[in-house]
């Protein structure tokens, strides 16, 4: 009996140890796993409608800063926001969505899980919380409520009100609302310019030393066209008109706190994109923009302490190629402007006139069309038109490159001219002098238009393609549509 009275003593203080582990072990994951309903579920703990409101401030314990935002009722009974807080500057609007967002989201908690009713504050991190928030009515009434730690998950903060016992899990969406601070009320809509305002453009890009200069008019009908003065005179594409609008109605992601350590990361100590837009009253709006850091750019306004970051679908044609910003072609005209052009090449001409009014094709019955003085309205037999092949590649010649400020040798003269006369009798000459053994500077009314061409725009034989002829050789093709054709049609062979 001894030797077993000896056994169970043992045994005892083990299953206690075991015991004792098991606890320990019980408490521990109790208080490092996500929340575990012990009560109740479900619960809607506080809930205010947005018209019962007057105020909700917060505190945040680690930066120090008060928030507060006054809610008003205006005179058609629409909730309106002030913001109050440390930080707020005086000069500035808040955004109304945002500050709505904001005290929206602050003043209705629904608890997901009942973690405790024993007011355990420490073990949740409400002993000594990271925010408060105050929430008044407008009848007087106070409601506090604090928030602790995020669950092990990230998906729930913990929080308790006034002086209850019980703390509840709630959406830990209300801890990022609650250290939001002033710079995440201001309006997302940091410019508002009305491009009809605007009096001129400046666009520049370190990475390739892109620098354009444009005027800005309005018609009588109120379209805006933007034209290039500098480094040479030409029109916009509809590219960089699209760019200079997504400027001037900036929407950017969200204002952003940067030390001016951090510059350098952000790459907003050498901005890699500059505009400039000159109002007609006089006015000047700077705008830079970083390099491309992961899916975002980096930027401020010139004189506005804010930086902020915006998506690459924000703002248009940053990166575009210059050849893509400015109108590719050399001589892009519509055929209802245009009385006639004549074409020379070495020893050989051709004059190509037109009649036709506004509204109508080149190939309408009322319209017409003649080459060297012959009908010129000729078609294949899948209706394409031989003389809408040739103005188009007149009309649509492309831009091979800039080269400004070339050395261009013009004492032997053109090898090819191009002459406009419009229907109002304006006449307009195009020259293109050899470049190289490929391309042709190209002058226009005896000025350098500081581009170049290259020769399959003038000479290429597009074969059955009709839509990649140089102009060239689309006058020799028109021309012999005209002389081989039967009926008014010719097929290439």
């Amino acid at each position: 009996m001894k030797s077993v009275k000896n056994l169970i003593i043992p045994f005892i203080i083990l299953v206690a140890l075991i015991i004792c582990v098991i606890v320990y072990y019980a408490v521990d994951t109790f208080k490092n796993s996500e929340p575990s309903e012990t009560t109740s579920s479900g619960l809607d703990v506080i809930y205010y409608n947005l018209s019962d409101i007057s105020s909700v401030s917060v505190n945040n314990r680690q930066s120090g800063n008060n928030s507060l935002v006054k809610c008003f009722a205006d005179v058609d009974n629409n909730v309106v926001f002030e913001y109050l807080g440390d930080d707020a500057d005086p000069g500035i609007n808040y955004s109304q969505a945002r500050l709505n967002e904001y005290v929206c989201n602050l003043i209705i908690y629904y608890g997901y899980f009942k973690v405790s009713s024993s007011g355990n504050y420490a073990d949740f991190g409400l002993s000594d919380p990271l925010f408060t928030v105050v929430l008044k009515t407008i009848n007087g009434n106070e409601t506090t409520v604090y928030l602790g730690n995020t669950s092990p998950d990230g998906n729930y903060c913990y929080m308790y009100y006034d002086n209850s016992l019980d703390i509840y899990a709630v959406q830990v969406d209300k801890k990022f609302q609650a250290e939001k601070t002033a710079i995440d009320f201001l309006d997302t809509k940091v410019l508002d310019i009305n491009p009809k305002d605007l009096k001129t453009v400046h666009f520049d890009r370190n990475s390739d030393n892109l620098s354009l200069d444009a005027t800005v008019s309005v018609s009588d009908s109120g379209s805006v066209t933007y034209e290039i003065f500098k480094p040479y005179t030409h029109s916009v594409s509809s590219y960089f008109k699209k760019m200079i609008d997504s400027v001037s109605k900036l929407e950017i992601t969200e204002y952003i706190s940067i030390e001016p350590a951090e510059l350098v990361s952000y790459g907003l100590n050498d901005p890699v994109y500059h505009f400039i837009l000159s109002l007609n009253d006089g006015t000047k709006t700077e705008i830079f923009f970083s390099r491309k850091n992961g899916d975002y750019y980096y930027g401020y306004v010139k004189g506005n302490d804010n930086y902020f970051k915006i998506s690459g679908n924000q703002v248009d044609g940053l990166d575009l190629n210059e050849l893509v910003l400015i109108d590719p072609y050399i001589c892009f005209c519509s055929v209802k402007d245009v009385s006639s052009i004549t074409g020379t090449y070495g020893d050989s001409s051709f004059k190509f006139e037109f009649d036709v009014l506004d509204g109508k094709s080149i190939m309408d019955s009322t319209s017409s069309v003649k080459l060297n003085g012959r009908n010129a309205k000729i078609t294949d037999s899948s209706g394409r038109s031989y003389c809408s092949i040739l103005f188009e590649s007149i009309t649509c010649i492309n831009i091979g490159g800039v080269e400004t400020g070339a050395s261009v040798n013009t004492s032997s003269g053109p090898a090819l001219t191009l002459t406009f006369v419009g229907k109002n009798y304006a006449t307009t000459v195009y020259e293109f002098y050899n470049r190289d053994s490929d391309s042709y500077y190209v002058f226009k009314n005896g000025e350098y238009m500081n581009f170049y061409v290259y020769s399959r725009e003038i000479f290429n034989n597009g074969g059955t393609d009709t839509y990649n002829y140089g102009y060239w050789s689309a006058y020799e093709l028109l021309s012999e549509a005209i002389t081989e054709n039967s009926n008014g049609i010719y097929d290439i062979a």
